[in-house]
């Protein structure tokens, strides 16, 4: 054998074994993932027997709070709980790292505008086009409603989702794999865990849900590359994207609300647009990605 072929048969032994290095330090992390679906879906799909709701209130305003709801908001935090209790078991090390994107809460204020105005803005194009080639007697968009649904979803589904997914999923995959590619396969995930919760959501819905879940887990797909990018141009900021993630989910109540029997096709164009800027963001990550293996 002379010794370029053997340089080659190395070569070869070395990636092999490098690879089986990373499919078993990955290992931990797919038993996270199985865990974290298994105790939401354990939650979403559990019975329950007592319908009805409690209240509080708050400065003179009441805020009810049906069973339901709180049903799904125990299954939306419940991989945040689970990722804090994994990581402390991990080593002060790993708790420092996720505390740590917590707090960078110090990061330019454009990032902070962006994370308000990009859903809205993608949320209000898609109900206006809709309105425009299907008009029909709606309510108005309230910027009050809007604010109240985001105070109130911010410190649960928003904050301990995103210190699942981005806070320690993300940083995990990007450890392994290049940006997008982490952003690609946490998005097929993310939106994978999603589909029971939908399909709760569409339960009394006469309509077809199959085209409706196949846009939705696109439009996650690629709600996931545009929150990568904007959590790692932030400088791993995880207040940045949680509002981002409230402020998306509060938009999205609104359009609902504004025109209800016009909500599929605002999802259908929502999810579009969402497409379309993913495909630009993922451009400029694969770029990224690319100067860095150099």
């Amino acid at each position: 054998m002379n010794a370029s072929s053997k340089e080659g048969v190395d070569g070869s032994l070395l990636h092999s074994s490098a690879t089986t290095v990373d499919t078993k330090r990955l290992w931990p992390l797919c038993i996270f993932l199985c865990l974290s679906a298994a105790a939401s879906w354990a939650v979403w799909f559990s019975p329950i027997e007592k319908l009805g709701s409690f209240y509080i209130v708050v400065m003179g305003l009441r805020l009810d709070f049906p069973f339901l709801l709180i049903k799904l908001v125990i299954g939306n935090c419940l991989p945040g709980i689970l990722a804090v209790i994994w990581v402390l078991f991990e080593g002060k090390g790993q708790f420092r790292g996720m505390v740590s994107t917590l707090t960078k809460w110090r990061t330019p204020l454009k990032w902070y505008l962006v994370a308000v105005a990009l859903p809205c803005t993608v949320s209000l194009i898609s109900l206006e086009a809709v309105l425009f080639y299907l008009p029909m007697q709606h309510s108005s968009l309230l910027t009050i409603g809007l604010l109240k649904t985001l105070l109130l979803t911010l410190p649960f589904g928003p904050l301990w989702e995103e210190l699942a997914w981005r806070a320690f999923v993300l940083r995990k995959l990007e450890s392994h794999y290049p940006r997008l590619a982490s952003a690609l396969l946490l998005g097929l995930y993310w939106a994978a865990w999603h589909v029971p919760l939908w399909l709760l959501q569409l339960n009394s819905a006469s309509i077809n849900k199959v085209p409706i879940i196949i846009t939705a887990f696109v439009n996650l797909v690629a709600w996931s590359v545009i929150w990568t990018y904007i959590y790692d141009r932030s400088s791993q900021s995880l207040p940045v994207v949680i509002l981002l993630h409230s402020t998306y989910g509060a938009a999205t109540t609104q359009v609902a609300l504004v025109a209800p029997y016009l909500n599929v096709y605002a999802i259908y164009v929502s999810a579009g647009l969402a497409v379309c800027l993913a495909a630009i963001l993922a451009n400029a990550m694969h770029r990224v990605d690319g100067r860095h293996a150099q």
